[in-house]
């Protein structure tokens, strides 16, 4: 999922697994997401969080090699917020988020 706000385009949201990696379905996602938003008048694809540096220990190192691999500049910024609409609500899906189980599929 992409946003797109007036000359940048943000990487919000997707998903991969391990099935079939090597064909790199999720490089030719992402170089038409580039393209796409070139067509749109873009002039910066923000891919989003990487680890803070190429150490493999890192959660996110796996995103950064990836990312990193399309060539461009890693910009560290505060992260990301969530601004509740609804207390309870937000609530709520935080407490199921946080106990780890999975939506039915």
């Amino acid at each position: 999922m992409i946003a797109v706000s007036g000359r940048q385009a943000m990487y919000l949201y997707g998903a991969s697994s391990s099935e079939g990696r090597h064909l790199m379905g999720s490089y030719a996602i992402h170089w038409k997401a580039v393209k796409l938003v070139r067509e749109r008048g873009c002039l910066t694809y923000d891919m989003g969080p990487v680890s803070p540096g190429a150490d493999p220990r890192h959660p996110f190192y796996g995103m950064y090699r990836f990312k990193t691999g399309f060539g461009g500049n890693i910009r560290h910024r505060s992260g990301t917020w969530d601004y509740p609409l609804s207390r309870s609500r937000y609530s709520a899906f935080r407490n199921y988020e946080a106990s780890g189980m999975k939506f039915s599929e």
